[in-house]
């Protein structure tokens, strides 16, 4: 299909029973070249939006993932604050080792809910798109925010002041961010970049706790005390679901349904959720078990 104009382009309407080529989508959803062909049109309607859970399209892999992975969280949160779950354990757990789980728990079904509507409502008008794209980054940033607290509530478990100070910190931080991602002037495809180096300076944050703990704990003890292990495993997700996020674009046309670089960064990232509840468990279990030094 060829256009005279950009304006024609922009304005053109289908059915919503068509998917699109990249080549017939307007300017504003014109984001990532390597995926050719699988676009719905614009819709201008939230429900027909949310009918895209029913059709197979380009982002059906990204709303299903996030959307299991919040209904996996849910499950979570049920089973973590049940009779059978390891909070209910030990009679020793107390209320800030149940708060750090909620915050937790909270953040990553914040974070899955905004993805998955991010996703669902990204055909539905420019001003919407715009707006749930600042949306689905304000759910990572609450994720990433509320995701170290449990993980310095353990490591200075012993010195809740440092813990304090620690949290205090990661929590201005993730403000700082929110405000910075949640600014419209921010959330255009051409600051992709800036908001990748916003979540890793973000990031960064969480350093140095880490290397005050390791001074202070030693590398045996933190692997017990906050199950370091499940934390490199969560590190390792993250990092290289940040290099598929970026949009690689190899192979342009041949993962446009299944295989993107977005879909790999969202498994990715649930696997890391994941592997931090593992954490946050096996902390708890080294904490309150019989024998432990506090």
């Amino acid at each position: 299909m060829v256009f005279d104009d950009e304006s024609t382009k922009d304005n053109i309407q289908v059915s919503p029973a068509r998917l699109l080529t990249f080549d017939e989508l307007p300017s504003w959803r014109q984001d990532n070249p390597s995926i050719l062909t699988g676009y719905r049109p614009e819709t201008n309607n939230w429900i027909l939006c949310a009918k895209g859970l029913a059709i197979w399209h380009n982002e059906s892999m990204n709303i299903w993932t996030h959307f299991l992975g919040a209904i996996a969280t849910i499950v979570a949160i049920g089973i973590s604050f049940s009779q059978v779950g390891f909070l209910k354990e030990d009679l020793a757990s107390s209320s800030l080792d149940t708060a750090e789980l909620a915050l937790f728990l909270i953040g990553a079904l914040v974070c899955f809910t905004c993805s998955t509507a991010f996703h669902s409502s990204m055909c539905h008008s420019e001003n919407v798109h715009k707006f749930m794209n600042r949306i689905d980054y304000l759910g990572i940033l609450v994720l990433g925010t509320l995701n170290y607290m449990s993980t310095f509530h353990y490591a200075f478990y012993c010195d809740p002041t440092i813990r304090n100070i620690y949290s205090a910190l990661m929590a201005t931080s993730g403000a700082i961010g929110i405000y910075l991602i949640c600014a419209p002037s921010y959330a255009s495809p051409a600051y992709r970049r800036m908001r990748t180096l916003t979540f890793i300076a973000l990031g960064s944050v969480v350093v140095a706790p880490f290397i005050h703990a390791f001074v202070k704990e030693g590398y045996h003890r933190l692997l017990h005390s906050i199950a370091l292990k499940w934390l490199f495993i969560e590190a390792l997700d993250y990092i290289f679901g940040a290099a598929f996020k970026s949009n690689l674009p190899f192979l342009p046309g041949k993962f446009d349904f299944i295989g993107t670089s977005h879909q790999i960064f969202h498994l990715f990232s649930m696997a890391a959720v994941a592997a931090h509840y593992v954490s946050i468990w096996k902390s708890h279990q080294y904490w309150h078990s019989a024998g432990t030094s506090n």
